[in-house]
């Protein structure tokens, strides 16, 4: 059965906010990626949905104001600044039509079931001219295949990813955006050392009950490291498709 990401967060969104407290930087590369496509549009309202635990705010600039939206609310029990926050499934956002000027997807829609309804729910939401950004694990790389086999093998509620594929940007020009960017990003997550990445791996995955090293040999053999004066740098890669709405 696939669960939703509000079915799967309700029940391990604490060990995930645990990961990225005790390892603050180690995303760093993904949230400047995913940023970047935006650093050209004027000011205004950035929407980040699902938006987890608000991490993308701390990646913002001046004049840029931040709404999280996310269906979990256990993301939003300890809540580490006065952000404006929004509980609501990402296909039923309560917000009134082209109020949003920016949309930001990071690493959450491989959990819905219909990336259709949500990108028609965005397009609602974005002002003519805003611009979306997703950035998701893609089919066929070395972390989807991680995370529908090892992580789905080790995590107590599995891992039914649906990866983004052939049919996602058609999806988003049927839905009324513009491809103004469709890529692959490599985003290294980066660790002090080795027990730090199969710590962070085994709570950001629900993965408790394996051990750290045994965690970070598997990210080593499955997915691999760089490694260099300033820890290992696991090889995490992205695709990140940026849209306007017309």
């Amino acid at each position: 059965m696939f669960d939703t990401y509000a079915e799967i967060f309700e029940k391990r969104a604490a060990e995930y906010h645990y990961a990225m407290r005790q390892s603050p930087r180690a995303r760093d590369s993904e949230f400047l990626a995913v940023l970047e496509p935006i650093r050209d549009v004027a000011p205004g309202l950035v929407c980040d949905m699902p938006s987890g635990g608000g991490y993308l705010a701390d990646y913002l600039w001046a004049g840029m104001d931040y709404l999280a939206v996310d269906p979990a609310t256990d993301f939003f029990v300890e809540w580490p600044k006065p952000l404006q926050r929004l509980q609501a499934v990402i296909t039923s956002v309560p917000l009134a039509d082209e109020s949003v000027d920016t949309i930001i997807s990071l690493a959450g829609l491989h959990h819905e079931p219909s990336l259709p309804l949500v990108f028609e729910e965005m397009r609602r939401l974005l002002r003519p001219g805003g611009r979306v950004v997703l950035m998701d694990v893609a089919v066929d790389t070395a972390p989807a295949r991680f995370l529908n086999g090892f992580v789905a093998e080790n995590c107590p509620l599995g891992h039914d990813g649906r990866f983004l594929d052939g049919r996602t940007a058609p999806e988003l020009t049927a839905a009324g955006f513009r491809i103004t960017d469709d890529r692959m990003i490599e985003v290294p997550w980066k660790f002090d050392d080795f027990d730090e990445a199969g710590d962070f791996c085994r709570n950001l995955f629900g993965m408790t009950a394996l051990g750290t090293r045994e965690t970070a040999d598997a990210m080593e053999r499955e997915i691999g490291f760089d490694v260099d004066k300033g820890g290992p740098h696991l090889r995490w890669i992205l695709r990140r498709i940026a849209a306007d709405a017309i």
